[in-house]
């Protein structure tokens, strides 16, 4: 006969997810075939398979030890709650509680007040602070919970955006970590609005193991039929604590026993070995009690570990009020193509920062494929058996280290994956350009202020002082100077006049930002006044003459002319002739100030003429061909344009950016009959004084051009699956990608060029999210659809059975 709990079944609100101790076969595309004696000798008990799930409160609630609390919560509070039968504890409690200050519904709470909870005085709320917080809640509710407050580990608190922080505790019983359980919340505009257990079942467990180590080795290896010389140890025999379901409170895969009598735990060792002759990497459970080997399975790909760290995404200011001025540390970001000190293949991280591991130290000292960092705070140095976090924190400036190594800073982490990551894009549109085949250094933390500089080899960024932020935490410097670099080593090795006008489009390309370093200027008065969040000082980007003030740009100037004071365009003739001092730049005058008219048209372009009729394009298709016209069409320009400040300015001449670009557009060889976005580009031009009314300026070609792809995206491990359907007309696929704060909007990385319509990308990490977008090619590269709908994929370790 059946019990309750058996009877009841899978409730509406059951999710019906099963977790195997091991998942390496769901991970695999296709199950493996026996192909060796080690083969032949995989299994892991079945008890060790558990399901679980998720039911209201109110259908359970006289079956709970805890239901008198249960009762006093529910008349004293509005809250939905769902439970674990098996484990008899909350895996939802969905309620919004204000935890730290925030704009959610009634949310009051100030840092003096979350000052008083923690005890201690709050200035910002950072990482540690929200640990804090998150970890004093569930202390307080852990009846409610149903959980032992003793088996909380370590809390992680992970900032996601502005209003959403992810809390992660995972379950631990005298020191022992215990597979699986864990405590999940989420806080929301300041307010928690989730929380409850994972696979929690608490541990009544003697955590003594009565067989060593080293017994538990041999076990291991006398169950796999002898130790071979050749076999290589990746992971040393440690102690795990792994739930079972009782067998006597089972009916097939369900539960049905008692409520909270659904968990078990066996003390084991695990280790993990390798044979030389095979690919498979076996992990050995050993019960640490009985000397029992309880499972042997080919983990393979769960030995995949990552090198991240905390990193500035666009600015420094610890504040991030929107996209387009974010300054508060990202944690845990992959560093890219990092070394490991392993041999190779897995000498570097892939472009996820994750690398396949195979047992010994790993060490990194930010000697990367592509990008080298000199800090000279120190020597960057880190270590680890296995994944390597090189840590950081919102708020950490200059030679704050985060690690064990003076050059774990955040300046030589936020410069390692901004330069990274500009140059993968580059790399797209130029896979053949050598110079961003090499590897290029990046000097940080030098000892002067308010500057940065590309010296005909290396880049280099100064620490905070003098009123200026450190440059080296500012992504629009670095990829300025790198944007030099590029100027310096694309087609033909031409350098462009202005080069400030080439290295800013770089930046505000990439970062989709119109403020060239947005809190360069912390406390130097540029005479025009604050920015609007406080964090820093608008730019007076007149050298002589009236002010021509920014209006919200703390960096060194802006190129959206309608955020100036006087709200008009920047011409060669009317601002860069009266406003600029004489140099060798455009009109004769100095050039970062004569650059102007060109930067304001390339961002007029992507924000203004191709977003209008007749285009109307989204600004994600806009920036795509903004930023193919740039790398296909910057290579070959000298002066971006001729200007005499008696007579004209005028973008006529073949090496002129403007007739590089249309260049860069035509589709059939014939600029006289027109381009596929001609009149944009001759419109963001001649804002500013420096197009050419010859060819005549008309839009064709391109008829036919084929329709944006519907693509799918589809999370696994360490992967993500790409499909879509294909379109008529098209002869080719262009396949992007970007990751980070901004989402979809940021710079997008061209990762394939496609004749099919599928494609797996395993250039990610598990619990990072990836945007992308499929364009289809036409018979020409000019000829091109828009971006498509942007689709967001997560890949993921966590392997589920039925779904949810």
């Amino acid at each position: 006969m059946l019990s309750a709990m058996a009877k009841r079944g899978c409730h509406a609100a059951c999710w019906g997810l099963a977790w195997g101790l091991l998942a390496s076969a769901a991970w695999a595309q296709e199950p493996k075939e026996t192909a060796t004696r080690l083969d032949e000798k995989e299994f892991f008990r079945p008890d060790l398979y558990i399901s679980s799930s998720q039911v209201p409160l109110e259908t359970i609630l006289g079956e709970l030890p805890n239901q008198d609390a249960w009762r006093a919560f529910r008349r004293a509070a509005d809250a939905k709650v769902y439970v674990d039968p098996r484990g008899g504890t909350a895996v939802n409690i969905i309620q919004a509680v204000p935890l730290i200050p925030g704009s959610g519904a009634g949310n009051r709470l100030t840092l003096a007040d979350l000052g008083r909870r923690l005890g201690r005085r709050v200035q910002a709320v950072d990482q540690a602070v929200v640990a804090d917080a998150a970890l004093g809640h569930i202390r307080q509710i852990k009846d409610l919970l149903g959980i032992d407050a003793s088996q909380l580990g370590e809390v992680k608190a992970t900032w996601i955006n502005p209003d959403l922080w992810q809390i992660h505790i995972p379950q631990v019983a005298n020191g022992v970590p215990v597979r699986h359980g864990r405590i999940a919340a989420s806080i929301s505009h300041g307010n928690l609005v989730v929380v409850g257990t994972e696979s929690w079942g608490n541990v009544r467990l003697d955590t003594r193991p009565k067989v060593t180590g080293d017994s538990g080795l041999a076990a291991g290896f006398a169950y796999a039929g002898g130790r071979l010389a050749d076999d290589q140890i990746l992971q040393a025999p440690r102690l795990e604590v792994v739930p079972f379901a009782p067998a006597q409170y089972q009916a097939g895969e369900a539960f049905a026993g008692p409520v909270g009598k659904g968990y078990d735990h066996r003390l084991v060792w695990s280790f993990v070995f390798q044979r030389s002759s095979e690919d498979a990497r076996w992990e050995v459970l050993v019960d640490a009690h009985s000397g029992e080997v309880i499972a042997f399975q080919d983990t393979n790909q769960s030995a995949d570990q990552q090198i991240k760290g905390g990193v500035y995404p666009l600015t420094s200011t610890e504040q991030c009020p929107d996209l387009r001025r974010c300054g508060a540390m990202q944690l845990d970001q992959p560093m890219p193509w990092a070394n490991t000190g392993l041999a190779a293949p897995n000498n570097y991280t892939n472009s996820a920062g994750v690398f396949d591991y195979l047992g010994g130290t790993v060490t990194t000292t930010f000697n990367g494929k592509y990008v080298r960092i000199n800090d000279n705070c120190g020597a960057m140095s880190e270590s680890a058996s296995g994944g390597i976090n090189l840590g950081g924190s919102n708020g950490q400036h200059d030679c704050t280290s985060a690690g064990v190594s003076a050059g774990d800073t955040p300046a030589s982490r936020s410069a390692f994956y901004e330069v990274n990551r500009i140059a993968e894009q580059a790399r797209g549109w130029l896979p053949g350009n050598t110079w961003l085949q090499g590897t290029l250094t990046a000097n940080v933390n030098i000892n002067q202020t308010c500057n940065g500089f590309w010296n005909g080899s290396t880049i280099n960024f100064y620490r905070s002082g003098g009123g200026c932020r450190n440059t080296g935490e500012i992504a629009a410097v670095f990829d300025h100077e790198w944007g030099h670099g590029m100027d310096d080593n694309d087609a033909n090795g031409s350098i462009s006049n202005s080069g400030e006008a080439y290295a800013d489009i770089a930046a505000i390309y990439r970062l989709q930002a119109s403020c060239v370093g947005y809190g360069f200027y912390w406390t130097l008065d540029r005479g025009c006044g604050m920015t609007v969040d406080g964090t820093g000082y608008n730019k007076n980007e007149a050298q002589t003459g009236p002010t021509h003030c920014d209006l919200d740009c703390s960096g060194v100037r802006d190129a959206d002319w309608d955020r100036h004071a006087d709200h008009q365009p920047d011409t060669a003739l009317g601002f860069v002739c009266s406003s600029c001092n004489s140099g060798s730049g455009p009109c004769g005058r100095q050039t970062h100030c004569s650059a102007a008219p060109v930067r304001q048209a390339a961002w007029d372009l992507v924000a203004r003429d191709l977003t209008s009729p007749p285009f109307s394009l989204d600004s994600q298709s806009a920036f795509l061909v903004g930023n193919k016209l740039f790398y296909h069409g910057s290579g070959n320009v000298g002066a971006w344009h001729s200007c005499t400040c008696a007579g004209s300015s005028t973008g006529c001449a073949a090496a002129n950016g403007y007739m590089q670009w249309i260049t860069a557009d035509d589709d059939n060889g014939n600029l006289a009959d027109g381009t596929p976005h001609m009149t944009a580009i001759y419109g963001a031009y001649n804002r500013h004084g420096i197009a050419c009314s010859t060819p005549t300026v008309q839009n064709a070609g391109c008829a036919g051009t084929p329709a944006a792809p519907a693509l799918s995206a589809n999370g696994s491990y360490n992967s993500v699956a790409l499909s879509w359907l294909p379109v008529p007309g098209a002869s080719r696929y262009w396949l992007f990608r970007t990751e980070g704060y901004a989402g979809c909007d940021f710079g997008k990385v061209l990762i394939a060029d496609l004749t099919g319509t599928s494609h797996t990308d395993t250039q990610v990490a598990n619990d990072r999210t990836y945007s992308y977008n499929v364009v289809a090619v036409g018979t020409s590269s000019a000829c091109f659809s828009t971006a498509g709908a942007c689709v967001a994929a997560t890949p993921s370790d966590l392997i589920f059975e039925d779904g949810f």
